[in-house]
């Protein structure tokens, strides 16, 4: 059996080893190739394209790399032709998933590939119409929330929620007198985000001081933040298992959002969330979407269980009087560790490994 999977991020990196795993456990005999992270190589997965090159990000950043963008559409679909997989899986990134399989449809009723897409795009938050899109191009859907499963099954396209594997085998570990900054996944994240910490970071070097230090980053990172942050008195961290020790026995996070505020919630670590990014990308952000928090958990319970600063509100004074908050009142941290943990008990179904129910489900089809 072939199997194709496309995932472009580092959130999809984790997810796809996961799974990965799980599709060998259950099909000794199996080929799997696309495109993946290193997490993903590291048990024998062929990545067509090194996961770096997926550093553009925002709606403006896309459109000044379009030429990029349509080449590496074109290296994959190629790749998937060539192959001819049994089963195609797209692993978030909406954007670049529908576009691929787009292209193959035509493949896809000749050779009958199967095409699950997993993390559903958030058409709760904005562009809803990609519901009927992703529809119309996909078998089906695999969901980390109960909620979203309606707004596919709407189109008559099969929808299985799975829960997050961030919460599969939760363990809470005793916090360190540490705190971690986490600027993003991507080059044009990190440049935003990390310029906008570092008065912060400068700050709570000096008040802070039997603290530890630490920016989480990746390897194709490691040379860009090394420069933003010399002469500070701060580690910067790429290796997986390091990064996951730091994470877990953190006192304190600021974190861009993302999927990050997943594992924070997970590890029960107080955190800030900020964000910020280019004005044209801000201001269609501002003008479509239809939600009023970025973080999941603070979508999930409609108030901000974790304090937000995105885009004009991203500043040093908001951040490091957030921080000196839930550094020096217990009540601020406790409230926040409950929601955490009431949050964490609510995003595994049965407490059930997804990447397994995934597995059994497009392998039985």
């Amino acid at each position: 059996m072939k199997v194709v999977i496309i995932a472009t991020e580092a959130s999809s990196d984790y997810l796809g080893y996961n799974l990965i795993k799980s599709l060998k456990k259950k099909k000794k005999k199996i080929n799997l190739y696309g495109v993946g992270g290193p997490l993903m190589e590291s048990i024998g997965f062929k990545s067509w394209i090194p996961i770096s090159e997926f550093n553009t990000i925002g709606l403006f950043e896309v459109l000044i790399r379009i030429k990029k963008f349509l080449k590496i559409l074109k290296k994959i679909e190629n790749q998937i032709r060539l192959n001819e997989p049994n089963i195609l899986i797209t692993i978030d990134s909406p954007s670049l998933s529908y576009r691929v399989v787009k292209r193959i449809q035509d493949l896809k009723e000749k050779k009958n590939i199967k095409i699950y897409h997993y993390v559903a795009p958030t058409v709760w938050a904005w562009k809803k119409y990609r519901a009927k899109i992703f529809a119309k191009l996909y078998d089906g859907m695999f969901t980390l929330f109960r909620f979203e499963n309606k707004f596919f099954t709407k189109y008559q396209l099969s929808t299985q929620y799975v829960g997050h594997q961030i919460f599969f085998r939760r363990k809470v570990e005793k916090k360190k007198k540490t705190i971690c900054f986490l600027p993003g996944s991507r080059n044009i994240e990190i440049k935003n985000n990390l310029s906008k910490m570092i008065p912060s970071i400068k700050e709570s070097i000096a008040k802070f001081k039997d603290y530890d230090f630490f920016v989480l980053t990746f390897d194709h990172s490691k040379s860009l933040v090394d420069e933003m942050v010399k002469g500070l008195k701060i580690k910067v961290i790429t290796d997986y298992k390091k990064k996951k020790k730091i994470m877990k026995t953190s006192f304190l996070a600021v974190a861009a959002s993302g999927s990050v505020s997943l594992e924070l919630c997970k590890y029960k670590v107080p955190s800030i969330i900020v964000y910020d990014t280019h004005f044209i990308t801000k201001i269609i952000l501002k003008l479509f979407v239809r939600v009023k928090f970025a973080s999941l958990i603070n979508i999930f319970y409609n108030r901000e269980v974790l304090p937000e600063f995105l885009f004009e509100k991203f500043n040093a004074e908001n951040v490091f009087k957030k921080m000196i908050e839930l550094i020096g009142n217990k009540n601020s941290r406790m409230n926040q560790l409950r929601m955490m943990n009431d949050f964490s008990e609510k995003m595994i179904l049965d407490k059930k490994n997804p990447s397994e129910i995934i597995a059994k489900s497009i392998l039985k089809d």
